[in-house]
């Protein structure tokens, strides 16, 4: 295996881990998830709730146990629609190719336990697309303008970050392209970021501060505003000797992100004003999860959480 390769295998093995890891607390607050697990969590744990099949009847997926979630699904489709047209993609594409894998092929899903389309596992946010694509015939351009404004574009550019390594305009360009399908404002703005956040740092010698310089490079309105906030905070944190305590970094990075995040500390008792269009706003993941690259000078083998 070939450095590229190599990289390509670790970014897209990495995002599945930490999707895997990560699902099984995805909606909880820290103080939750300590209670629920007995502490933080640093490797795969169980359902939150035991009773997931009934807990939640709008979502009824064994989330945990190392199961992987929508997000990966969707990173493995579109890189079916790469394999497909072996050549770079846009909006027109998610219409023709990604929106038809979505409805019309059947795959293991790990959260159902059963072999289903990727439309009956993914958020409301993410089935928009087929209505809009495929039943309303939208221009593939704009489609994303009406959508919730959330994290789920973001959540599946790896791809386009690891066909455009070492050029992460080339990659902010272009899920900006893509995800005009599927999103808008900070949703779509994220996505970009995160595309050049890939590409820069999947080239051979990367650093983190290249990756810094590319993210600052490219990132808009409130989504550059919350990127700098963070960056800001964790370079004073570090500045003031930090903390072996990982709690304090997962404080520090959320009350920096907090003014640009309209979800809200409760994700699940949200304002009237979240998810909608803003250009002073960002959706919480990226910038966290920058911040904690950063913080932690891209070691991965320490798993702070929020």
């Amino acid at each position: 295996m070939d450095v590229l390769q190599d990289r390509v295998a670790g970014v897209l093995a990495g995002a599945a881990v930490g999707d895997a890891l990560g699902g099984a607390t995805e909606g909880w607050t820290p103080e939750q998830i300590e209670e629920r697990h007995g502490g933080r969590v640093e490797g795969i744990v169980g359902p939150f709730l035991d009773d997931w099949r009934t807990a939640r009847p709008i979502a009824p997926y064994h989330k945990g146990d190392g199961h992987v979630t929508d997000d990966t699904l969707m990173t493995h489709a579109l890189i079916e629609v790469y394999d497909a047209k072996r050549r770079h993609l846009d909006a027109y594409d998610v219409a023709s190719d990604l929106v038809p894998l979505m409805i019309g092929r059947r795959r293991w899903i790990p959260e159902l336990e059963d072999e289903a389309l990727i439309l009956q596992r993914v958020f409301l946010a993410e089935k928009w697309m087929v209505l809009k694509l495929h039943y309303g015939h939208a221009d593939p351009r704009e489609a994303g303008v009406g959508n919730v404004v959330n994290c789920g574009a973001t959540m599946y550019m790896a791809p386009v970050g690891l066909v455009h390594v070492g050029d992460p305009r080339g990659a902010y360009a272009e899920a900006i392209d893509i995800t005009g399908a599927h999103q808008w404002s900070y949703g779509r703005e994220a996505a970009g970021v995160f595309a050049a956040a890939v590409a820069a740092a999947a080239a051979p010698g990367a650093t983190v501060a290249d990756v810094r310089s590319a993210v600052l490079d490219v990132a808009h309105d409130g989504t550059a505003a919350a990127i700098r906030a963070v960056f800001d905070a964790v370079d004073a944190f570090r500045a003031e000797g930090g903390s072996d305590d990982p709690r304090e970094l997962a404080r520090v990075v959320r009350a920096a992100v907090s003014p640009f995040d309209t979800v809200g500390d409760d994700y699940r008792s949200q304002a009237m004003d979240a998810r909608l269009p803003s250009r002073t706003k960002s959706i919480e993941e990226l910038p966290v999860a920058l911040g904690f690259v950063v913080a932690r000078d891209g070691e991965c083998d320490r798993r702070p959480e929020v």
